[in-house]
């Protein structure tokens, strides 16, 4: 993790730009390394709580499928807004663009996320929440 990671957006750019490209690779273990366990997700389907890093490989796996049946070529993520809730905390926002080739291949979605830092670890993604109202797809390999 890069040491100029000073501010809140800085955190929330990083780990928007590690766990996009690596789940745009299909990289599961660099997109699980952005994670803490027990990590918390929430979808117009509900709430879940992923425990273990297989829970975690299926939602990859299952967005991953999404996303190549979409023929995604370009995730576009910026973070929105970002603020310190203490030393270790940041709360976040962010919108992704989920582009084929030149063709928005649904409505941007906002989501909003906690990111944590442990004294062990590094910031780690530990709560997000996804504001997707117009793909039952999606919303489904999320909660997968």
């Amino acid at each position: 993790m890069p040491d100029e990671l000073s501010t809140p957006k800085d955190v929330s750019e990083y780990l928007l730009a590690r766990t996009g490209e690596a789940m745009m690779r299909g990289d599961f273990t660099a997109f699980a390394r952005c994670f803490s366990l027990p990590y918390e997700m929430e979808t117009v389907d509900g709430r879940r709580r992923i425990e273990t890093r297989s829970s975690l490989r299926l939602t990859f796996d299952a967005v991953h499928a999404h996303l190549v049946k979409q023929q995604v070529t370009l995730m576009a993520r910026h973070c929105v807004s970002a603020s310190f809730r203490g030393a270790d905390e940041v709360v976040a926002t962010h919108e992704t663009r989920l582009i084929s080739r030149d063709i928005l291949v649904q409505e941007p979605y906002p989501a909003f996320s906690i990111l944590r830092r442990s004294k062990t670890e590094d910031w780690k993604i530990a709560f997000t929440s996804y504001v997707i109202m117009d793909s039952a797809e999606l919303n489904s390999a999320l909660n997968a």
